[in-house]
């Protein structure tokens, strides 16, 4: 975990996750601006879109072994940081979609946040990451 700097966040930090941020947005706007249309079933609406979304955000988080390893000083660290960030937009994008996701939304909002208050360590932190991993399971079901 990078050192405390006076309760600021490290500048590095607070620049990658602006650009996931970004950088899912440009993603889904893009998206829908190359299949949007009323009669294609990608225009983005609907049940079914909203699974996908759902199902995409969960494929990521299973690659996040854990809220500890995101701010570790490594690249795997980064692309853990990057998954998180991109499993919550589609999170977002499929509750917003059918309100049945807004429990999974919810949870990855829990994560998100702990992630811009550096507060991913303890048994909040595994509680949060457990959570999700947990909605996540039920999907399969």
């Amino acid at each position: 975990m990078p050192p405390a700097t006076g309760g600021r966040a490290p500048f590095g930090w607070i620049a990658l996750w602006v650009a996931v941020v970004v950088a899912a947005g440009v993603g889904v706007g893009i998206g829908w601006l190359l299949w949007a249309g009323s009669h294609n079933a990608a225009s983005g609406s609907g049940p079914e879109n909203a699974a996908a979304d759902a199902a995409g955000a969960c494929q990521a988080w299973n690659r996040v072994p854990a809220l500890s390893k995101v701010y570790s000083d490594d690249e795997i660290s980064r692309a853990y940081f990057a998954r998180v960030g991109g499993a919550a937009a589609l999170a977002q994008s499929a509750a917003q979609l059918d309100h049945r996701y807004d429990t999974l939304d919810k949870a990855f909002q829990n994560v998100t946040r702990r992630l811009q208050t550096f507060t991913v360590k303890g048994a909040g932190a595994v509680a949060a990451h457990d959570k999700v991993t947990t909605l996540c399971a039920r999907l399969d079901d």
